[in-house]
């Protein structure tokens, strides 16, 4: 959004979190997160936003309890999935600091104890840092992409050169409907937009996508606001796509690191 930014040291990915049988599916999603988290190696703390960390107040929630309990936020799935759980480490201090300095910037944004890790963390996580990960949880709201990006600038500024990754998840194209009716997968003409910009590293015209036909007929998950986030805190120079697919009609998968 800025020119002459400064560029701070933080990492900074976006990464779809898929169907929640991705627990217990042959899916080589799961193969490329293991090892995306091998070659980014070892973090002090992850920040990781959620579409599912949804604050409907209009106030962005940092959770600053001293453990992130793992969230089974899904239902009529297999009993088996329920099985599966991951919880983190909270990096307290850091997600006071947030809640500090987003104050100061006169963000809507407070702390609260109430969340922890749904799926759409903790199932990255899990497979990325099987050992465990200290890390903080922050909501979406709302509020506009542009508002987004500015809380990711806080972000970035209160990490400055602290070893931390910065995870945005959620799937491009979201039309849950049409996996039900077994559509037929195929690519939307919003993520084949969406992918050229990223490529192009053209990211200030992804403010524009917002109510477009291509982005009404996608109607992506949580709005793409933590994609919006991880650009605010990151101020990327560029960006590789690590993977993408379209594992069902009406969802698409995608993984892409930015480079400051």
């Amino acid at each position: 959004m800025e020119e002459n930014v400064e560029y701070n040291l933080m990492k900074g990915i976006f990464v779809s979190h898929g169907s929640p049988m991705i627990l217990v599916e042959n899916d080589p999603w799961k193969d490329l997160l293991r090892e995306w988290g091998k070659r980014l190696g070892k973090f002090d703390s992850v920040i990781i936003i959620s579409p599912h960390f949804f604050s409907w107040s209009g106030t962005f929630l940092v959770e600053t309890q001293p453990k992130l309990e793992c969230i089974q936020d899904y239902y009529g799935f297999p009993d088996e999935l329920y099985k599966f759980c991951y919880s983190a480490d909270n990096d307290v201090d850091l997600a006071n600091k947030i809640v500090e300095e987003g104050q100061k910037e006169g963000l809507p944004i407070k702390q609260d104890n109430k969340w922890g890790l749904d799926h759409g963390a903790w199932i990255p996580l899990m497979y990325m840092y099987p050992e465990g990960v200290k890390a903080v949880t922050i909501s979406i709201t709302d509020l506009s992409a542009e508002i987004h990006y500015k809380l990711g600038e806080v972000i970035g500024r209160v990490v400055g050169d602290r070893n931390v990754l910065i995870i945005g998840t959620g799937s491009p194209t979201h039309r849950l409907e049409l996996m039900y009716l077994n559509a037929k997968p195929r690519q939307t003409k919003f993520d084949q937009i969406l992918i050229q910009k990223l490529k192009d590293g053209d990211f200030t015209s992804l403010f524009k996508l917002e109510g477009t036909k291509e982005w009404e007929i996608a109607s992506p998950e949580g709005m793409l606001r933590p994609l919006f986030v991880v650009l605010g805190a990151v101020k990327p120079k560029k960006a590789e796509i690590i993977g993408y697919e379209v594992p069902y009609g009406g969802v698409s998968m995608l993984a892409v690191e930015f480079y400051s």
